[in-house]
Order: structure tokens, then C-alpha cells, then sequence
């Protein structure tokens, strides 16, 4: 097998793993690991406009729906960050980030919708954005006070974002993709190969659909 296939099957290992069960030990020591350093990693739109994170050339992407205040989905961040680091900042993966709204409903399209225009406002901030708002979930503080909370935290003018989010349209596409896709819940999870379209992950004959 050549090197592209091992870091294939060596993503798919650990994307059935972190779906399957999560990582623990990370989770237990969120407070320990360094924050990621978005800027650091290749950002892109896909051509619907999705958020994708990680070098163009990567073999494998992760395709992930979740609700930032969902509490599986705020377990589950710890470990796809640690997907983040391993694999996509090494560029041998992407990871495709959905918002679906399910637990956070309302407040969690509103909060997508100021993620999408704080990328408007300043290059680079929807990664800074998304971080954010898992925090806030876990502070307790994911309310109508979290477009300031950005836009304070971000450097970016509040007005601008509330201005742009009447017209934000992610939240809504990324909810048919998903819909699409036969997403209900979340976290949720779907697989790319290459530039192909999105599909379930299947290891030994097992479908694997959900993280945390």
C-alpha cells in the first residue's frame, strides 16, 4: 500500500475511534492542552460556502455537524480537536465544519449566523469564532449576550455582525446538506475522499454515523 493509503486508513482509524467512544483522557484534561492556533492551519470555503479546515492536498476529510451548546457536541470538540492537531495541522486531513442546530435551536443559528459574519468582517475569525462559542457553552454563557461576547473578544464591530447576520445563509445551508445527508442529531458525522462527495464512513461493515 502507498503512503497516501496508509494516511487514509491511519485517518479513518482514528475518525471510527473518535466517533465510536470519544478520547477521554483528553476531554478529562481539556484545561491542560494549549489552545489551537487556527491561524497556523490552511482555511477554506467549500463550494457551498462550508467552512473546511486544512491543506487543499489532504487525502481525507472529516465532515462534522454538530451544535456548539449541544453537551455531546461540546464533549466531542476535545476530541476533534485532537483530530486538529494530529491530522489536519499536519496536513494529512480536513476537517469540514456543519452547523446544525438542534439542542441550542434559535440562539445556535444566531450564533452560526454571527460566526459566518465575523469571517466577513476579518479573514481568519470564524475558526477564532467557532472556539469561542464552545467556550461560551461551557462557561454557561452561550445566551443573547454572545454576539458582543465576539465581537468584544474578536476586536470586531457588534453593529457590523448583527447588520450581516440578517442575511447570513450558512446555517440554513449547511441544515440541507445535512438534511441531505440523513443528519437528525448531532454530533454527526460524514466522510470525504479526495474532492468526492460526502458519504457514511463504514469500517468492517459497520456503519459509523455519530461522534461522541
Amino acid at each position: 500500500m502507498n503512503s497516501k493509503g496508509l494516511i487514509i486508513l491511519g485517518v479513518i482509524a482514528v475518525v471510527a475511534v473518535a466517533a465510536l467512544v470519544g478520547v477521554v483522557a483528553v476531554a478529562n484534561n481539556a484545561n491542560a492542552v494549549p489552545a489551537i492556533d487556527f491561524s497556523q492551519i490552511p482555511q477554506s470555503r467549500g463550494e457551498d460556502g462550508a467552512f473546511v479546515l486544512g491543506s487543499p492536498d489532504a487525502p481525507v476529510t472529516l465532515i462534522e455537524f454538530a451544535d456548539f451548546v449541544c453537551p455531546h457536541c461540546v464533549t466531542y470538540e476535545s476530541t476533534i480537536n485532537q483530530f486538529v492537531r494530529e491530522y489536519v495541522a499536519t496536513g494529512q486531513a480536513r476537517l469540514e465544519y456543519r452547523m446544525f442546530p438542534t439542542a441550542g435551536g434559535d440562539m445556535t443559528r444566531f450564533a452560526g449566523q454571527i460566526a459566518e459574519c465575523a469571517e466577513a468582517q476579518q479573514a481568519g475569525s470564524f475558526w477564532k469564532a467557532y472556539a469561542l462559542l464552545y467556550d461560551l457553552a461551557r462557561s454557561g454563557q452561550y445566551n443573547q449576550e454572545l454576539g458582543q461576547r465576539v465581537a468584544n473578544a474578536l476586536g470586531l464591530s457588534y453593529a457590523e455582525l448583527l447588520n450581516c447576520s440578517t442575511e447570513a445563509m450558512q446555517v440554513s445551508t449547511d441544515v440541507e446538506f445535512g438534511r441531505a445527508q440523513g443528519v437528525t442529531g448531532t454530533p454527526a458525522v460524514r466522510v470525504r475522499y479526495g474532492d468526492g462527495p460526502a458519504q457514511i464512513l463504514v469500517i468492517n461493515g459497520q456503519s459509523i454515523t455519530s461522534g461522541g
